[in-house]
């Protein structure tokens, strides 16, 4: 099998070297045109530092904590490996390491004390943004720029202050092309020339790699891990490539070398696929393997001309592969009281495919779901907050417990209260001669999930905090307290912090529901879009379909206001059509046909004449959420106050 072929820990120092050898790389070259021409900085009065604070920063931390978390770790260890590479030097005590997302926000930095204030006064701090709109031609946001490994030596640097600095930064990269941040080991007084930093962007590419195979074992931990190279000696180390295997025998997830491993352009086919589609093993040889001879070294081929050797990892988090099952005819009448299971879904890994909003969310849930602490889901409408809610419920301790459902938009106000609590015989005219239990009842033991919970009564609203704070209910017709034991998953499109202000939802409510709160992208904001549509696709098609370039290219191309809502029922109808086994784009008639391709990669504002456009749908995307929306554009919230300001953007129902 061949070296990947991305730019990343194989091979990066020498790149950079020869890049450097005679003057200024033309990498530099390039950013300093950036910074000058489309960013307007002026090398010798750089802006204040942009920083984000308080819980902005907080939150910010969460969201990115098994990436931070694996990556301190790796500082620690790269630190030393430095210090000892440069012994007895004095740029050994100079070098400060930082971890910043693929914003260029920083999260982790790492130095000797003796180095600490001069770092901070240097905005080598957390929360501080390293983009080169923001710092100029630096390691990290030049990096992250050019998603390539770089060295920016110097009077490299775009801003005077920062002439006496060497910077070597590598990015890393999470499962399936995303890109997570980057790794930076920046010398704060340097005397060395630029070729001397090859062995040290060595070091931090070598780290960088290490970090990705930590943070994809670590998310993927449900599942096998097949590790794979050409050489035997190097199955296991970091030089090897991954995929994570679900219970099934099907791909979840490869890291960032596996296409080059495997002779293809980028991930996009794998995922959804069979092990035994891309190797000369079928699945059940694999779990044989996983489960007699777990981490031994065995021959394996892809296709007739990529030859290799393999390895598997057991899950760290077993659970027991499904055994085909005899079918039993239901009864014709469910037996009382039964109990909904939620017995059939995508794992939470799975389902969060690879866009890293939905990464983050998937682990956030992960980390809570088994405790006393209830969920909050926001995003538009067809965004997939209910499919999440059930893969939460699947993944949890409760999973062999009932999913109870409600849409508090969809029942009669005067009917919510007997739904959700049930009611003792004769409670009201038209009640049931039995009574009814209620969906909290119904739930015991389970989850209880409240979709639309922004449009539930105020009158109503006081009673569920009861529920939710002593555990109890009291049906309608009753003064008896019956004790529940229930997950509360709720779920609205709604502002519900804007609710709170308008006295439309109770305070205390809204802050025990928000015991952690996920917000689900909307489908245009999705990094992961083209293999969305291909994991629908094979999901809605009763036989394998194809996409034409065309039709595909209007699939990734459309705004899809109703979400992934809307882009299953397209392909849904669209596949019915598709009687050659072929989408074609006049298969798709009801999308439009001039639409500019919605970029994959995070919003950055810039001054051009579409930067009011570029601003409203940033934050229509975070839902007028101010510190979410600065944060995707690269700028502090004071700065988006006064561009909103500017242009007179404002939400519904402000003035």
């Amino acid at each position: 099998m061949t070296q990947a072929t991305r730019a990343g820990p194989f091979g990066a120092g020498g790149r950079v070297s020869q890049e450097g050898a005679a003057g200024r790389a033309a990498y530099i070259e390039a950013a300093w045109q950036r910074c000058r021409d489309e960013y307007r900085l002026d090398p010798d009065r750089p802006p204040p530092g942009e920083h984000i604070g308080g819980a902005a920063l907080k939150r910010l931390r969460e969201e990115r904590g098994l990436f931070e978390r694996v990556g301190r770790v790796e500082m620690h260890r790269l630190h030393g490996q430095i210090e000892h590479q440069v012994t007895q030097s004095a740029a050994g005590s100079r070098y400060v390491l930082m971890l910043a997302d693929a914003s260029g926000a920083l999260l982790d930095v790492f130095t000797d004390n003796a180095n600490a204030d001069h770092a901070r006064n240097a905005n080598m701090a957390p929360g501080f943004l390293w983009g080169e709109r923001h710092a100029g031609v630096n390691g990290p946001g030049t990096c992250l720029h050019d998603r390539r490994a770089r060295v920016v030596h110097r009077d490299d640097h775009y801003f005077t202050r920062n002439a006496r600095m060497t910077c070597s930064a590598a990015p890393i990269w999470g499962a399936n092309g995303a890109l997570l941040g980057v790794l930076d080991a920046s010398c704060l007084d340097c005397d060395d020339s630029r070729a001397a930093q090859v062995p040290t962007i060595a070091l931090v590419s070598m780290s960088a790699r290490i970090i990705e195979q930590l943070h994809f074992t670590h998310f993927y931990r449900d599942c096998l891990i097949l590790r794979f190279h050409e050489r035997p000696e190097l199955v296991g180390l970091p030089y090897d490539s991954l995929l994570a295997i679900d219970e099934q025998g099907n791909i979840r997830a490869v890291d960032s070398t596996v296409p080059g491993q495997l002779g293809k352009p980028d991930h996009s086919g794998m995922i959804g696929r069979s092990v035994g589609e891309l190797f000369d093993i079928t699945a059940d040889r694999l779990f044989e393997h996983a489960e007699t001879q777990p981490f031994a070294i065995w021959p394996i081929a892809h296709g007739a001309d990529r030859h290799g050797f393999a390895s598997i990892w057991p899950a760290k988090q077993a659970r027991p592969r499904p055994r085909p099952r005899a079918i039993t005819p239901a009864p014709r009448t469910p037996a009382p009281r039964a109990r909904p299971r939620e017995t059939a879904g995508p794992s939470l890994a799975s389902f969060a495919g690879t866009d890293p909003v939905m990464v983050e969310n998937a682990w956030r849930a992960e980390r809570v779901m088994n405790r006393d602490i209830n969920i909050l889901l926001l995003g538009e409408t067809g965004t997939g907050k209910d499919s999440f809610a059930r893969t939460i419920h699947r993944a949890s301790d409760r999973r062999d417990q009932p999913f109870i459902a409600m849409s508090c938009a969809a029942i009669p106000e005067q009917l919510i209260e007997s739904e959700l609590f049930g009611y003792e015989p004769g409670a009201f005219t038209g009640a049931r001669a039995g009574g009814m239990r209620g969906k909290a009842l119904a739930a015991h033991g389970g989850t209880l999930f409240l979709d639309e919970i922004g449009d539930m009564p105020l009158a109503i609203q006081a009673r569920l905090l009861r529920l939710l704070e002593e555990k109890e209910i009291v049906p309608l017709g009753s003064s008896t307290p019956i004790p529940v034991d229930i997950r509360v998953i709720s779920a609205t499109h709604r502002d519900l912090e804007t609710l709170v202000a308008d006295g439309q939802f109770r305070m205390d409510l809204f802050y025990r529901l928000n015991g952690i709160a996920l917000t689900m992208p909307t489908l245009r904001a999705r990094t992961d879009r083209a293999a969305l549509i291909e994991q629908i696709c094979r999901e809605e098609a009763p036989s394998p379909v194809t996409l034409a370039p065309e039709a595909k290219a209007a699939l990734l191309a459309h705004h899809w206001p109703g979400n992934i809502r809307e882009l299953r029922n397209t392909l849904r109808t669209a596949i019915a059509f598709a009687d050659t086994g072929i989408i074609e784009r006049n298969d798709l008639p009801q999308l439009a046909q001039a639409r500019p391709a919605i970029s994959a990669a995070p919003r950055r504002a810039s001054a051009t004449p579409d930067e009011k456009g570029r601003l409203l749908a940033s934050l229509e995307d975070h839902h007028w959420r101010i510190a979410a929306t600065a944060l995707a554009l690269g700028m502090s919230r004071n700065t988006l106050y006064r561009k909103m300001h500017h242009y007179g953007l404002m939400a519904a129902g402000k003035t």
